[in-house]
C-alpha cells in the first residue's frame, strides 16, 4: 500500500473517534494524533485532507481549553487553504488566528497570522496597500520577541508593500 493509502485509511478511524466524546486524556491524544496526521498529509502535499484533520484537531482542542495547540492547528488550517489557493479563506482564517491570540496573550503566533496574511498580500494577489499594516504589525510583533529572523523578512514584505512590487 502507498504512504498516501495509509494516511487516507488513518483519516476516517481518527475523525470517527474525534466525535465521540470522552476523557479528556483521551481526547487529547486523538487531536494530538489528528495533527501529526494533519502534518504528514501536508508533508504529502495532500492539503484538502489536512484542512479536514487540523479543523477538527483544533475543535478538539478548543473544547480541551488548550489555547496553544488550537492556535498551531488553526494556523495549520490557514496554511492548507494558502496550498490551495483559497487566497481570501486563508486571509480570513489568519485574521481570525491574529484576534484568538491577542486575546490568549499568544504574541508569537500573532506575528506568525499577520506574517503570513502579508504574504499572501504580497506575493500571491499582489495587494500592496493592503499588505502593509499586516507586515508592519508582524514585524512589530516579532521583533519584541525576540525573532529577528522573522521581523526581517516582515520588513522586506513592508518595504515591498510600500514601493508597490516595485524593485
Amino acid at each position: 500500500m502507498t504512504d498516501k493509502g495509509r494516511f487516507n485509511d488513518a483519516i476516517e478511524p481518527l475523525l470517527r473517534a474525534a466525535a465521540i466524546s470522552g476523557p479528556a486524556a483521551q481526547r487529547q491524544a486523538t487531536a494530538m494524533a489528528l495533527l501529526r496526521l494533519g502534518f504528514g498529509l501536508s508533508q504529502r502535499q495532500d492539503f484538502a485532507d489536512a484542512l479536514r484533520v487540523h479543523i477538527r484537531a483544533a475543535v478538539i482542542f478548543a473544547e480541551l481549553g488548550d489555547a496553544e495547540q488550537e492556535l498551531q492547528c488553526r494556523i495549520l488550517t490557514g496554511v492548507c487553504e494558502w496550498q490551495l489557493k483559497a487566497y481570501e479563506n486563508a486571509i480570513q482564517i489568519f485574521e481570525s488566528n491574529a484576534e484568538k491570540a491577542l486575546s490568549a496573550g499568544k504574541t508569537a503566533f500573532r506575528a506568525v497570522a499577520m506574517l503570513s496574511i502579508s504574504c499572501i498580500l504580497v506575493d500571491h494577489l499582489r495587494q500592496y496597500q493592503r499588505a502593509v499594516p499586516y507586515a508592519s504589525e508582524a514585524a512589530r510583533l516579532f521583533r519584541s520577541t525576540g525573532h529577528y529572523e522573522q521581523a526581517a523578512h516582515a520588513l522586506r514584505h513592508l518595504n515591498e508593500a510600500r514601493r508597490g512590487g516595485n524593485a
